[in-house]
């Protein structure tokens, strides 16, 4: 009877996953991951994997990889890490991050891996055109992006990613960046991953300019990246997001008397699209919500150096910080894009969860009103359960790039 019973179940969980959709498969997937069932958990992905067929996203590769790894079945575990090295989306920061993965511990004595990982380095290493620029200067410090060149015919349009989480920047955080910018690439678009000056050193007002130099530094060397210097979006998540807009809503200030050839281009762009991005530090989530102003909370959230403002002290040839309450207000204001809005901006895509619980939701609602309010074309998706995180926003976030394909005609 107990042989009848099990026979029974197996037909009936083969049936089961018979029936599922792809997407049901991987969630199935992650549910035995996370209850340590780690060989169902890879049968699954395996599964999951067989049914979308190309179209399988890198990671779930991976995450069957894991899950032989953690259920000690070596050799299945190295056999779907080589699988990975097909895709044509693998990138350099992927492999180190495979190389890294505690999960795959046990299998550095393996013959293979040393080999595997070569393997793998090579092929991502061609799978992109990728060159770091010097954008900039300031306090004897270079600033850095990332140029990704699309592999087939350029369209001349440009994205320009700006790398910003919590108002930190960073090369990794470009790294990482480099496989989700193959959806932008395939498409023809040129793409700048550009690393900033931030927080805790540098302040909201000092990252904002710097977005403006990145912007002007590629128009103005429009004709050597082969781009066109009027087909310019820009993007971000989060900090990023609301970097993004304050430069796409910024006034047009042409410096035409500045030293520097590049400050006296323009950093106008001509569309945005975003994720949950901060709009107005004044009205945090209710009407009258300060954020400038809310020291403890920004130092709990990790965030204060981005408030930290500071001004320019001629006579004493020192940064002076910003502590008047009503200094800040006025300095919050100004790098609030909210208030920059007018009718001749840019075209804007935001997508936000509802179950946001680091920027609220209020923020997209509140951005996008007056938008609408002045005329400016926008599209706004509310992702239904979707958190602070771009997984969240999938596959909606896909939509982005047929918004810049569309708005920078």
């Amino acid at each position: 009877m107990k042989k009848l019973l099990i026979i029974l179940f197996c037909l009936f969980a083969a049936q089961y996953s018979f029936s599922q959709s792809a997407d049901e498969l991987y969630i199935t997937g992650d549910s035995l991951l996370k209850t340590k069932e780690y060989k169902a958990a890879a049968q699954t992905f395996e599964k999951a994997i067989e049914k979308q067929g190309k179209d399988a996203e890198l990671n779930w590769y991976w995450k069957t990889a894991n899950s032989w790894a953690l259920a000690n079945d070596a050799d299945k575990a190295m056999k779907a890490i080589e699988k990975i090295e097909k895709s044509d989306k693998l990138s350099p920061a992927d492999v180190n991050a495979i190389e890294a993965d505690k999960d795959f511990t046990s299998l550095h004595s393996d013959k293979k891996w040393k080999s595997t990982i070569e393997e793998l380095r090579e092929k991502a290493n061609s799978n992109y055109n990728i060159e770091e620029i010097i954008y900039g200067r300031k306090d004897g410090v270079a600033l850095t992006m990332l140029h990704l060149k699309p592999k087939g015919n350029s369209n001349g349009k440009t994205l320009i990613w700006v790398m910003a989480g919590s108002w930190y920047s960073s090369y990794q955080q470009a790294e990482r960046s480099v496989r989700p910018s193959a959806m932008y690439l395939d498409k023809g678009f040129n793409v700048f991953l550009v690393i900033l000056g931030s927080q805790p050193r540098y302040a909201i007002p000092d990252e904002i300019n710097d977005v403006k130099r990145a912007v002007r530094y590629i128009r103005y060397n429009a004709d050597k990246f082969k781009i066109d210097p009027n087909k310019f979006g820009i993007h971000g998540g989060s900090a990023g997001g609301h970097l993004s807009l304050a430069v796409a809503m910024a006034d047009e200030k042409i410096d035409s008397a500045a030293n520097d050839p590049v400050d006296r281009m323009s950093s106008r762009v001509q569309a945005a699209a975003v994720l949950y991005p901060p709009i107005d530090f004044l009205n945090w989530g209710v009407t009258g919500g300060n954020m400038v102003n809310a020291g403890d909370l920004l130092k709990g959230a990790g965030v204060y150096g981005a408030f930290d403002y500071r001004v320019w002290n001629s006579k004493t040839r020192t940064f002076d910080f910003v502590k008047d309450p009503s200094e800040r207000i006025k300095m919050g204001r100004e790098s609030s894009p909210i208030y920059a809005i007018s009718s001749d901006d840019p075209p804007v895509f935001i997508i936000h969860g509802d179950a946001d619980k680091t920027v609220p939701i209020q923020q997209s609602e509140i951005f996008v009103a007056k938008l609408k309010e002045v005329g400016v074309p926008n599209k706004f998706i509310i992702k239904k359960g979707g958190d602070h995180n771009p997984n969240d926003m999938m596959p909606e976030l896909k939509d982005f790039v047929d918004w810049f394909d569309k708005n920078l005609n």
